[in-house]
């Protein structure tokens, strides 16, 4: 990337996001598209809000086995069951709610693009806002974080964004004048990765705030959306090329074309059949391709001629489901994968003595519906603390790592972990905790945790 300089003016940002938006929204034509698959894999059904003119985008699985979806026209969060029972909760007026994710702390967080402000809601319908600290941010994606926080993308201000579940706001400028990240997600590596859409650009920043850019091999791509794949890349879609890409933890991208010549892909999600779905809002319909590159494409039924699929989210039921920004609907594509819904919990004494011995518990619960295969827990052992005694007796794989290998973890099981330090001096000690599993979860912001101890001295 190139040095760090002001970020461009607002007009510039906001011209080339409409641009991209109407791009990706552009009705498509009318195509005999393909059909389903016979074993079911693919079948679409479709939902339609309570309210009229809701104009979802944003979509993600909740924590209470339910599928959470923002409303941008009407100011809503709504939730769809499992059987398609739509819920809508309202927001302040002036609301426009962009996209959405699970956090750590078990409810729900999203973007507020024309407030300037972050929010939260519980699977209650709780609700609490965060303005920004700078002003015009204009704060798109959002997503849970390897540090159990939630980290966020500033469209308009050239920053990432981190904000812990208590609300403290840390923003991170990205170097260029032309920065303007749109989708974010967190990377099997570890770090966070964005789209910067305006700039043929796919961005990874690190939880210390560490920026790296890598330029597209295809002048004029247009990065949109990005997800973790099953494979250990990343994929993203890249409406201006009609094609999917994928890019490797050290930088290597690939675009794969799709054989429509006017697909504009936008939403992506990893599935849990080892696939990545997409939605196609240039022919209206959803493809999955696989992470050797194949692709099918599977047809959503007739509705407006402005319809399509949006973004997309794996569901709690195995599904993938998808928004239609434009014809308001929420849609649903049978896959049949097996999913689990691990959360991790981690608790300590908010102070402590230097030489006093304290401890960590950490508990991981399996609240989904299928067993978790090959479950792993992971405790980074705490700067600044001597580790005494870990119960059971844990794996050291690292210097720096406690390590317990679970095995299968049932649906409604959990496991209890506790470790137990003695901090070496005065100050704070951060332990952080993890878990994963072979099992895909597709609620990932309850997989990290970190939890912190202030010490005194004696």
């Amino acid at each position: 990337m190139p040095e760090t300089a002001p970020p461009a003016p607002t007009a510039v940002r906001r011209r080339c996001f409409a641009v991209l938006l109407a791009c990706a929204l552009l009705g498509p034509p009318a195509l005999a598209g393909p059909a389903g698959a016979a074993d079911g894999v693919g079948r679409i059904t479709r939902f339609t809000p309570p309210t009229a003119g809701s104009a979802p985008i944003g979509i993600a699985a909740g924590p209470d086995g339910n599928v959470w979806f923002t409303e941008s026209g009407t100011g809503r969060i709504a939730r769809i069951t499992p059987k398609g029972v739509i819920r809508e909760f309202p927001l302040p007026a002036g609301s426009l709610p962009d996209d959405i994710t699970a956090g750590a702390d078990g409810r729900l967080w999203f973007s507020e693009p024309g407030r300037n402000r972050i929010g939260r809601i519980g699977t209650g319908g709780e609700t609490a806002r965060f303005p920004l600290p700078r002003a015009g941010a204009f704060p798109t994606g959002i997503t849970g974080g390897p540090d159990g926080n939630l980290w966020f993308a500033e469209f308009d201000g050239g920053r990432v964004g981190r904000i812990t579940p208590s609300g403290k706001v840390t923003e991170f400028p990205l170097p260029g004048t032309e920065s303007a990240p749109y989708r974010i997600t967190l990377g099997p590596d570890g770090n966070l990765w964005f789209t910067e859409p305006g700039s043929s650009r796919i961005g990874k920043i690190t939880p210390s705030g560490k920026v790296t850019g890598y330029p597209l091999p295809k002048a004029g791509s247009t990065p949109f959306n990005i997800t973790a794949g099953p494979d250990g890349n990343l994929w993203f879609t890249d409406p201006a090329s009609h094609a999917i890409g994928r890019i490797t933890p050290q930088g290597r991208a690939r675009l794969f074309p799709l054989p429509a010549g006017d697909s504009r892909p936008v939403g992506i999600a990893a599935g849990p059949d080892g696939n990545l779905w997409f939605g196609e809002s240039g022919t209206g319909w959803v493809g999955r391709i696989t992470t050797g590159g194949g692709i099918t494409e599977f047809a959503v039924p007739p509705s407006k001629p402005d319809g399509g699929p949006f973004h997309l989210a794996a569901g709690p039921d195995g599904h993938v489901w998808f928004t239609e920004l434009s014809g308001n609907r929420v849609g649903r594509v049978e896959v049949g994968g097996r999913v689990a819904d691990l959360a991790v919990r981690l608790s300590a004494p908010g102070r402590a003595r230097a030489g006093d011995a304290y401890a960590y518990t950490v508990t991981v619960a399996n609240q989904g519906r299928s067993a978790a295969a090959g479950t792993v827990v992971r405790l980074a052992k705490p700067r600044g603390a001597y580790t005494v005694s870990a119960s059971p007796n844990a794996k050291r794989p690292t210097a720096d790592e406690l390590t317990w290998n679970v095995g299968p973890l049932g649906a409604g099981q959990k496991r209890t972990f506790r470790v137990t330090v003695r901090p070496k001096g005065g100050g704070a000690v951060e332990a952080a905790a993890r878990v994963t599993a072979a099992t895909f979860d597709p609620v990932a912001g309850n997989n990290a945790v970190t939890a912190r101890t202030t010490v005194s001295g004696r």
